[in-house]
């Protein structure tokens, strides 16, 4: 018996041996433009120094190896375009990183970058701060944004816009067509009344013209990954700019035009994730598929009862599948 038991333990360990540690692919590493601020990072003195030339303090908060970083610095700050352009002339851009161990003076208090990415609750990268000449930050923009989008947002908060009216407001106003709206997935139930579902529940708010939710369409819902989890939840698609009246979760009266206005929610698509009648997460940015399937898994296994925030989460998360001999690309 113990021959037996000794040779099956030599087996799993030349199997794990052979299997081995899986890999992470599609981080990327970027380089700060060379137009952003040489910064003592006194963000107070940073702010006194962009107002002094009609300009406002935008803080670029990255991280390294963030695939989101990447494309939106060469899409939006590199490559010369409109938008770069606009965002050269009108804003001091000063990168920050949120794991960073550089000092900085914010509030009249010396803080790390990492200190200072907690306090403000900072869980996408990349986050785009903009401060007003009062150092309040008017505009706190999660993840990444098509250059075309983005242009827009400078143009809100250069024209401050942000004193009269939120992001929402201010993307409705510029809107120039009514955008129509299909539902195709399969995975869409036709639903009228929230509150009575109790499973794990995704809203899905869209517009059928937006780069972003084609994308999501096109290449993300068709992964096996992520329809994989997300058929643990009973998904909901709606027109962003429908007035169709629904019931939400808390069993009020509304429609997605109104819901969406009344929570911010400009990005498109945009997804509200619940488990227990509970809203858990909002997706309002550029998720890849690794990251989109390991977030719907976070809130359909209630694993938000035992990590902090996601992106704790997803640290044990991804080492336990490489441990298990697992290959995690990050970049599709």
């Amino acid at each position: 018996m113990k021959k037996i038991l000794k040779i099956f333990l030599m087996i799993i360990f030349v199997s794990s041996m052979a299997c081995g540690a899986g890999k992470v692919s599609g981080s990327s590493e970027h380089e700060t433009p060379k137009w952003f601020k040489e910064s003592f990072l006194d963000i107070s003195e940073d702010v006194n120094e962009a107002n002094s030339k009609n300009k406002h303090l935008m803080l670029f908060v990255d991280l390294n190896g963030c695939p989101y970083c990447t494309k939106m610095l060469k899409e939006s700050f590199i490559t010369k375009n409109q938008t770069s352009d606009f965002a050269k002339d009108k804003f001091d851009v000063v990168n920050l990183n949120v794991q960073g161990s550089r000092e900085l003076i914010w509030q009249g208090k010396s803080i790390s970058e990492k200190e200072f990415a907690i306090n403000l609750r900072i869980q996408y990268s990349p986050t785009i701060l903009f401060l007003d000449k009062d150092k309040n930050v008017v505009l706190k923009l999660n993840g990444y944004r098509t250059p075309e989008s983005f242009k827009t947002i400078l143009e809100y908060i250069d024209g401050k816009h942000y004193k009269t009216k939120t992001l929402s407001e201010y993307l409705e106003i510029v809107k120039n067509k009514s955008l129509k709206f299909k539902t195709t997935n399969k995975t869409t139930k036709k639903m009228e009344d929230l509150s009575k579902i109790s499973s794990p529940l995704a809203i899905i708010f869209e517009e059928e013209e937006s780069k972003s939710s084609k994308e999501f369409n096109q290449i993300l819902l068709k992964n096996k990954d992520v329809q994989k989890e997300l058929n643990k939840f009973t998904v909901v698609r709606f027109d962003a700019n429908s007035n169709e009246e629904f019931i939400g979760v808390d069993g009020v009266k509304t429609t997605p035009k109104a819901f969406t206005k009344s929570i911010n929610l400009d990005y498109r698509p945009g997804i509200l994730l619940y488990n227990d009648k509970k809203i858990i997460s909002t997706v309002d940015a550029l998720l890849y598929s690794f990251h989109f399937k390991e977030l719907l898994r976070y809130v359909s296994q209630k694993e938000y009862k035992y990590f902090n925030t996601y992106l704790d989460y997803l640290a044990v998360r991804q080492k336990e599948l490489t441990d298990a001999g697992v290959n995690i690309d990050l970049s599709k």
